[in-house]
């Protein structure tokens, strides 16, 4: 990697202290000088407390090409931690501000994840948004990861620069850490549930409500029955996991 970029151990991850823009050069840069296949992924305050229960998750994480930092919650316990993290680069900016770049330079784009609804519905949308832009294939993510030879397969012969993956974790994870070496593609980025955004089955939470740590909220206020749980176990357990943090200072 051309720039020198800072790592810095946090909450038993290795993440990436990178702005948006840098993300999005290194990105271009795996897909220029492709020497190998890389991966990257942006835990949120919910993947963070995942992987310091699950090693296996952990060790997917810390070993991935790019690990940054998701919301803003986990970007202003960082600060406080004084580490000097420049701004959160979300699994959904992050794809939605490579889509531009990925038009105007043609880059090949495999998509992976959702149902057939929604990821029809992100090739509809994209195509109608992005004229020309060039989707060499997609498929669900609904499907047996102990059976997926010919999905593997099939993005290997369609020979992508990028594989955005919206799967759950730790799902994406695991498939793509499972045939990084296999798709042999420059580039295999987890997104989450951007597909949906792109889809607008859901919305993206303005700036200033992530700014103010509350894009959590935001998408419960959208998916209350789905998500009011899985929240309220993960800050609390979150919150536990900075106490620690900051008891070791």
């Amino acid at each position: 990697m051309k720039h020198n970029i800072q790592v810095s151990n946090l909450f038993g991850l290795k993440f990436y202290l990178v702005s948006m823009q840098q993300a999005l050069e290194i990105v271009e840069e795996f897909i220029i000088n492709f020497e190998k296949p890389r991966m990257i992924f942006t835990p949120t305050a919910e993947l963070i407390v995942r992987s310091n229960e699950d090693e296996n998750l952990r060790n997917i994480y810390n070993s991935s090409d790019l690990l940054t930092v998701d919301s803003y919650v986990v970007y202003y316990a960082a600060r406080l931690l004084g580490k000097d993290l420049p701004e959160p680069v979300s699994a959904a900016r992050l794809m939605l501000n490579l889509l531009p770049i990925i038009h105007k330079k043609g880059y090949k784009i495999y998509l992976l994840g959702a149902t057939e609804e929604v990821v029809n519905k992100v090739v509809e949308n994209l195509k109608n948004h992005y004229p020309g832009i060039n989707i060499v294939g997609w498929h669900n993510g609904y499907f047996d990861l102990e059976n997926d030879d010919e999905i593997v397969n099939d993005i290997k012969e369609k020979k992508p620069n990028i594989l955005f993956v919206a799967m759950s974790s730790p799902l994406k994870e695991k498939f793509i850490s499972k045939n990084i070496n296999k798709m042999r593609i420059p580039v295999s980025i987890g997104v989450g549930g951007t597909f949906d955004i792109i889809a607008g089955k859901c919305k993206l939470a303005p700036e200033w409500i992530s700014r103010i740590g509350f894009e959590w909220f935001y998408r419960l206020c959208q998916e209350p029955r789905r998500l009011y749980r899985r929240y309220l176990i993960t800050n609390t357990k979150f919150m536990y996991i900075f106490v620690k943090e900051v008891l070791k200072i």
